[in-house]
């Protein structure tokens, strides 16, 4: 395998994600209402061509008539519940929230309706809406996290799913109400806001975030796109937020899109932090390790994208930083194989044995991880081998 060789290995693997966690995205795939159908009647005649309707325009076209003629059946709230799930994946808020609200009126403990509302109310930048959905959402996962669990033991996976949901809507209607609170202009509807925040849990992580207007993303309660969408909208009046910076970074690096803003973001990154003052609301300690936390993904992200530009040496000195704040294994493997790669390509190069005996040290060290990497790695050794007979 010679060089070419190597860049097409190097080109074959994805970059390892940094940790995103989603936001919550449904209890359930299953359906949560029952249908009743009366094949003689006039409504279970459209609930069996409801059901066997294979096109999804035809079918919403169905549900549709069928929400209008029959809305006292018993099998409404299944019908209801079809129609959220196609206005949910074709983004249609308005539809989304009408139904949302017409099975909270039959259903008012459908957690998923109440989400669903939220989600949409936000996603139009209804504040209004969105202030009467987050205390509703808030309160049907509280009464859900009630639930006894179940004797039967092929009950446990489904109740132990919508606890786990129950808990995730609960984060997310939390940071939600921050998010509110920090955008009102209005003195006493800020403090509203922040007293109601305060009365749901006042041990709140977005408190003080919410009382000082310092907004910050918070990965843990919103999905990437949410998330990487607020970053770029605050990047506009905040552009040395470091979370901000990290959230945009981390987004487009793990889909290998706009390297370039990429780099100028870690970049940006590893020149503010070591001049940035600690933040009110965290200690000396907290903020030190942030700093170092995020100065390893900077210093990581600069080095992976410098190799893909094949300017080795830039390369080889990010990653060289990185590797001591780089405690994920993924992470270090990533840096591991490339700075392997940097070094090989140096040898190359410059005619410097010594880069290939480092070359060897970092694909050994790449190796020992279990991962998508360590087979390369491997392979890489065997060239490393071959070429410059180093071991």
């Amino acid at each position: 395998m010679k060089t070419s060789q190597l860049v097409n290995a190097l080109i074959r693997h994805q970059l390892p994600a940094l940790a995103v966690l989603l936001a919550a995205a449904g209890a359930s795939a299953a359906d949560r209402h029952k249908v009743d159908v009366d094949a003689e009647s006039q409504d279970g005649i459209l609930l069996q061509r409801i059901q066997q309707e294979p096109t999804k325009p035809r079918k919403l076209a169905l549900l549709e008539k069928y929400a209008v003629e029959f809305p006292k059946t018993t099998s409404i709230a299944w019908v209801y519940e079809q129609l959220l799930r196609i206005y949910k994946d074709d983004k249609e808020n308005d539809k989304l929230i009408a139904t949302a609200e017409a099975m909270l009126a039959v259903d008012p403990a459908d957690l998923d309706a109440a989400y669903d509302a939220l989600q949409a109310a936000q996603s139009k930048g209804d504040s209004e809406a969105v202030r009467k959905y987050v205390p509703l959402s808030w309160d049907i996962a509280t009464k859900t996290l009630q639930t006894p669990k179940p004797a039967d033991p092929d009950d446990l996976a489904d109740w132990a799913k919508q606890m786990e949901f129950a808990k995730e809507v609960i984060a997310f209607s939390e940071y939600v109400l921050s998010t509110e609170a920090i955008q009102e202009s209005d003195p006493q509807k800020k403090a509203d806001l922040l007293k109601a925040l305060e009365a749901r849990n006042p041990q709140s992580k977005f408190l003080a975030m919410a009382r000082n207007d310092k907004p910050r993303i918070d990965l843990a309660s919103l999905s990437p796109e949410k998330a990487v969408a607020m970053a770029e909208k605050g990047l506009l009046d905040d552009p040395d937020n470091e979370d901000f910076l990290v959230t945009v970074a981390n987004y487009y690096m793990q889909r290998e899109q706009e390297l370039p803003k990429v780099l100028s973001y870690s970049l940006r990154l590893l020149e503010l932090l070591p001049r940035k003052a600690k933040p009110d609301d965290s200690s000396a300690e907290e903020w030190e390790a942030k700093k170092a936390k995020y100065s390893g993904w900077a210093n990581w992200m600069t080095g992976v994208i410098y190799a893909k530009q094949a300017r080795y040496g830039l390369s080889d000195r990010y990653l060289r930083a990185a590797l001591g704040s780089l405690h994920e294994e993924r992470l270090l493997a990533g840096a591991y194989f490339y700075l392997g790669y940097d070094n090989y390509a140096m040898a190359g190069e410059q005619r410097d044995k010594g880069r290939a005996i480092e070359a060897v040290k970092f694909n050994k060290l790449c190796a020992a991880i279990d991962g998508p990497y360590r087979e390369s790695a491997m392979k890489n050794l065997e060239v490393l081998r071959n070429e410059y007979n180093v071991e």
